[in-house]
């Protein structure tokens, strides 16, 4: 008796079916190659790395498509080290700026050119600057206080105004012409294109900027700057 099976059935008995006859044997599949681990990293090597990846990243794409997922695939680590180190992207987003705002002061401490002068010549700096300044308004759209800002922006103006080459004007003349340069050079970074402000344009007033520094005193007298500040009763 013939045991039952698929040969039996095609009138074929199991010892004459060959390997030829049944077909190939089927081939296995090769399991894909694993991931490659990320490196480990000390907290601090981490961190330097994901604000080194942040800024770069904020001097290509806005602010919003700079991701968490963007971000650590720039640095080469894991995606929950944003919250574990900074607490959050926007905090992140904030250091990165910052860091690079306060580099590019300190790498500029031996220039002959005040600082204004450099951010406004300099087609890099003009990068930075744009950058920070976009980063910051996104920041604070996103309901970050102001007042995190601060600190960096007062080393900006207390670096710059240290640089002051006037001194027949007053220390108010002086500090406001620091602020309205660099809230001119922020302004230009923010609303250039709001304003549909041509190159040449965006070049002037950036001119204009460098100019300051020598309208001081017309500008004094003619505001009264070098006057007492009179108080005003409540």
């Amino acid at each position: 008796m013939q045991p039952y099976g698929p040969t039996c059935l095609l009138g074929l008995h199991p010892e004459t079916v060959t390997m030829d006859k049944m077909g190939p044997a089927l081939q296995k599949k090769t399991p894909p190659a694993p991931a490659p681990k990320k490196p480990r990293l000390s907290q601090t090597e981490a961190m330097v790395r994901m604000v080194d990846a942040t800024y770069r990243l904020l001097l290509q794409f806005h602010p919003a498509e700079v991701t968490v997922a963007r971000i650590c695939e720039k640095a080469g680590v894991h995606s929950d080290y944003v919250v574990r180190y900074f607490g959050s992207r926007d905090e992140l987003l904030c250091q990165a700026v910052d860091a690079a705002f306060s580099t590019f002061f300190s790498d500029n401490d031996d220039k002959d050119a005040t600082r204004l002068q450099v951010i406004v010549e300099e087609a890099d700096a003009m990068v930075m600057a744009k950058a920070r300044v976009r980063t910051m308004v996104y920041l604070m759209g996103c309901g970050m206080n102001p007042e995190r800002f601060q600190e960096a922006q007062k080393k900006a103006i207390d670096s710059i105004l240290a640089q002051s080459r006037n001194p027949k004007v007053a220390d108010r003349t002086a500090l406001n012409m620091v602020l309205i340069g660099l809230m001119l050079i922020q302004g230009t970074n923010t609303f250039a294109e709001v304003n549909s402000m041509s190159q040449q344009q965006i070049q002037d007033v950036l001119s204009y900027v460098g100019y300051l520094g020598q309208t001081g005193e017309t500008v004094e007298a003619a505001l009264g700057w070098d006057q007492p500040q009179v108080k005003k009763k409540k």
